[in-house]
């Protein structure tokens, strides 16, 4: 007992030297680095990224900072990184095993721009040969890129094992990213995995279970308090960018995801919903008691007759385009029409009658269909054919649009969603109904639009929203 407390001592003395390095170098990180706490464990591992603090054993950080103090300042800056990105904090099921190898180098891509600022020493060859040639791989520096070129790529299990021992530095077992049910390709899981023997480290994640509300609350506050600190930092890196030239590009780009708004898409296709009159009893305007005293007084003659229409939000025009000029092909355009079709089913966010039009348009109208069903929609996915693979003008559409509106074969559109992967030639006049450009990209990033339109991405995992100023 009294070696352990001497060794926590002395390995609080390396934490406070260490932070204090960093403060100096990094001053940019200044935040989020007094923001963070420290606590041990019994446990073997050198550091550990829980959603509050950072775990440490003492006596294996007293063991590496014995044989190179760089060590603890570079798994001290790869902690901290995780947090800033939101590696921990990922909501959407993932390969548990292929997310925290995408997250490390994700994070070991932003240390290896900043290690000059840093580490006494370059950077290893050896990681940074690896991670340029997988963010080629990959379109991108970011765990979300990494992790879908893992997905797609069917990785060996030598080449995958390789990559883990070499960009393993801290353990995140505190993390409860949902895991997959099923792990393809035979992989192993994340309580398997044996990380690097040399430090008798195990990379692992609880199991997922059933939580207290409480819990919840307290892990939405952490998350919330983490992503304020990462705009703190994504502002005074851009500052420090310009005045004194840090080469941070990586850092920014891997805080996009985590600091991007989420929307539900049920809630993202509701905000094209429209008043319209659908045959339903209005429960705040109907009182049961002069009714029913009706009935007992005459018989059959109520007193007051209930309101059976209510006006809901509900869609009933509705305009579907898709740019089928780039990569926006086959399975990717099926994909997001099934999904707006489920959600509408879901939520009845249609009336019956209903006049939606998909439209294919490159640099001209290629293809238009209107469906007056829902039930239509599934078949005409079911045999979806594109056509156009020109150039990109986004104007034929609009102009299409006020044609049926002119021949009324539209009366009053209650909003267009523009498929997309990339830019195009706006129209210059504000249309008169709601507009959203959803661009297919896992880059978290897209080009610009008119400041009348909403602005969107479709990842592989879900839509998220980048600007809600709906007029």
């Amino acid at each position: 007992m009294e070696k352990f407390k001497e060794q926590k001592e002395l390995a609080g003395q390396i934490l406070h030297l260490t932070e204090a390095k960093l403060l100096t170098r990094l001053r940019f990180l200044s935040g989020a680095l007094t923001a963070i706490s420290y606590k041990t464990s019994e446990e073997k591992l050198l550091f550990a990224a829980e959603k509050d603090c950072i775990s440490y054993n003492p006596e294996q950080l007293l063991r590496r900072y014995q044989k190179s103090p760089d060590v603890i300042t570079h798994a001290m800056v790869h902690c901290l990184l995780h947090l800033l990105m939101g590696h921990p904090f990922c909501h959407q099921e993932k390969d548990i095993r292929l997310w925290n190898l995408a997250s490390d180098m994700a994070v070991e891509y932003s240390c290896m721009e900043l290690s000059g600022y840093f580490l006494s020493e370059h950077y290893a060859r050896e990681r940074a040969s690896q991670l340029e040639r997988f963010s080629d791989y990959a379109g991108g520096n970011t765990a979300e890129a990494f992790y879908n070129y893992f997905l797609e790529s069917d990785l060996s299990e030598e080449e995958q094992e390789g990559l883990e021992s070499l960009f393993y530095l801290d353990s995140h077992k505190y993390w409860d990213v949902p895991e997959k049910s099923a792990v393809q390709g035979g992989r192993k899981t994340s309580g398997e995995l044996t990380g690097n023997s040399d430090e008798e480290e195990t990379p692992e994640n609880p199991a997922a279970g059933a939580e207290a509300p409480e819990e919840t609350a307290r892990k939405e506050k952490q998350e919330k308090k983490w992503k304020q600190l990462a705009r703190q930092v994504q502002t005074d890196l851009e500052l420090f960018q310009r005045r004194q030239g840090i080469r941070a590009g990586s850092l920014i780009q891997g805080m996009k995801p985590f600091l991007f708004e989420t929307v539900d898409y049920t809630a993202f296709l509701r905000m094209f919903a429209a008043e319209n009159e659908v045959l339903q009893i209005s429960d705040e305007e109907f009182d049961p008691i002069y009714y029913t005293y009706g009935l007992q007084k005459y018989g059959n003659i109520p007193l007051i007759e209930p309101l059976e229409y209510s006006n809901l939000h509900r869609i009933r025009e509705f305009v579907i385009a898709i740019d089928t000029s780039g990569s926006v092909q086959g399975e990717i355009v099926a994909e997001f029409l099934r999904q707006t079709v489920r959600v509408l089913h879901q939520t009845a966010s249609f009336t019956d009658q209903v006049a939606i039009f998909i439209l294919q348009c490159d640099a001209q109208i290629q293809s238009c269909i209107q469906i007056h069903e829902l039930k239509e929609l599934d078949e005409y996915i079911d045999h979806l054919e594109l056509y156009g693979f020109g150039g990109t003008d986004f104007r034929p559409v609009f102009e299409y649009v006020e044609q049926l509106l002119e021949q009324k074969k539209l009366k009053k559109v209650n909003g267009l969603l523009y498929f997309t992967d990339g830019a195009g030639i706006y129209p210059e006049i504000e249309p008169a109904y709601k507009t959203a450009f959803i661009f297919n990209r896992d880059d978290y990033s897209s080009p610009k639009v008119p400041e009348w339109a909403i602005r969107a991405v479709l990842t592989s995992d879900n839509i998220r929203i980048l600007k809600k100023n709906i007029k």
